[in-house]
């Protein structure tokens, strides 16, 4: 009888986890090698089990979250089938599955750690992403750097875009497994050598040289950014109304992440000005990267022509209305956003940050989730250049707003 308990205890799967694994791996990131067809067929069997999963839990939303969330879907699922004769049907099937997993993205994370909490839920995360992380990495090595630029090579998850990018998430909950739950980070920068921190500095490492490697210089500069921001909110205090308060405390505004996600997108209007000041310019010739730049300013001088066509809903997820204008996408997050839901999108997509950020705020002290505010401001960053205003943007709002809510939760009644 004990070893059957044994066994039982053993093989059972823990299905709020199993679906937060599930979420990662079939509505992430395609993997390369599988027919699209077959991987149309993976994302509606995701979509289905994780739509199941959300609505077999209703009882752990707040309904102002359930009710922002919905909308922010509906911006998106509206957009594609008012123009479905405009994309076709596949772009129109498409843009239905996304706003699905618009849907996902943020109410199974608020589930599964209301259920379970942050720690475990990041940890399923991490194990999870480690089946698209390693063979993505063995791929960037088997095919070399013999190419000036690699922007086409197709490794196990996509280009190189896609595997920086999950360089960051991979850091990202790294740092948050490895860091001490406090509820305030500590006001000076100090150096404790220890086997965790060891870790966390040979990953960081090698996330660097991975990206170098690639020349995913986007991704590098992100990287590069979460340690400066981490460094400074150790470091720096500045006095503001009267008081002293930590660099932290500011960047974890609500407001100043919206703030930031806008500014993000006034880089499509600046763009041309900042490439004029002379440092910039010399340093984007060095790294080979100035016809990059010069292409953007091409796409955003025709951004505003083709936004005021359809300003109020946008074009649709996916389509490919910028492709005829020097370019496969806006190469701007918020931009991208507008064109993809309009002006309704993109406001309902600023209060959602504004929402998310707001509860995650109740958290933003602690050194374990300032790792996922770093994350955010990290693709903010790249969002000026990239579009970056996607599935993983989200899947970080939605970890660090639950953040702050499993901050206020009882385990009584909320943990199982």
């Amino acid at each position: 009888m004990i070893q059957e308990r044994k066994w039982n205890s053993v093989i059972s799967i823990d299905k709020n986890l199993a679906i937060i694994q599930i979420m990662w791996l079939s509505l992430l990131m395609r993997i390369t090698i599988v027919n699209q067809n077959i991987w149309l067929v993976v994302e509606l069997v995701g979509v289905i089990l994780c739509l199941t999963y959300t609505f077999t839990n209703l009882k752990y939303f707040r309904k102002n979250a359930l009710l922002l969330v919905m909308l922010f879907t509906a911006a998106y699922l509206l957009s594609s089938l008012i123009n479905r004769s405009y994309n076709g049907r596949l772009t129109t099937y498409t843009g239905f599955i996304f706003a699905c997993k618009v849907f996902i993205y943020f109410t199974v994370p608020w589930i599964a750690i209301g259920k379970k909490g942050s720690k475990r839920v990041v940890q399923a995360s991490w194990n999870c992403l480690m089946l698209y992380w390693v063979p993505s990495i063995i791929t960037v090595f088997a095919q070399g750097r013999n190419v000036i630029d690699n922007a086409n090579n197709v490794y196990f998850i996509g280009n190189k875009f896609n595997v920086a990018y999950l360089n960051v998430v991979m850091l990202c909950f790294l740092l948050f497994l490895n860091s001490e739950r406090k509820e305030n980070c500590s006001r000076s920068f100090v150096l404790k050598i220890n086997s965790k921190k060891i870790g966390v500095f040979l990953f960081y490492a090698m996330i660097v040289f991975i990206d170098y490697y690639m020349k995913a210089y986007t991704g590098l500069f992100m990287i590069l950014f979460i340690l400066i921001l981490a460094i400074l909110s150790r470091c720096l205090q500045f006095r503001s109304a009267k008081k002293w308060s930590g660099f932290l405390n500011f960047i974890g505004k609500p407001l100043a992440v919206t703030i930031a996600v806008v500014v993000s997108g006034l880089v499509a209007i600046s763009l041309e000005a900042i490439m004029n000041i002379p440092t910039i310019g010399a340093y984007l010739e060095s790294i080979g990267k100035t016809g990059n730049i010069l292409s953007r300013t091409l796409i955003y001088k025709n951004l505003a022509e083709i936004i005021e066509r359809k300003p109020l809903i946008g074009y649709g997820y996916g389509t490919a209305i910028v492709s005829r204008y020097f370019g496969p996408n806006a190469q701007n997050g918020l931009a991208q956003i507008m064109i993809y839901t309009g002006i309704l999108g993109t406001f309902l997509m600023l209060l959602m940050t504004f929402y998310c950020c707001k509860v995650g705020e109740r958290q933003s002290k602690s050194s374990q989730t300032a790792a996922l505010l770093y994350a955010i401001y990290a693709f903010i960053l790249s969002a000026t250049v990239e579009i970056t205003y996607g599935s993983t943007f989200f899947i970080l709002l939605a970890f660090y707003c639950a953040c702050g809510w499993e901050k206020k939760l009882s385990r009584g009644d909320m943990y199982e």
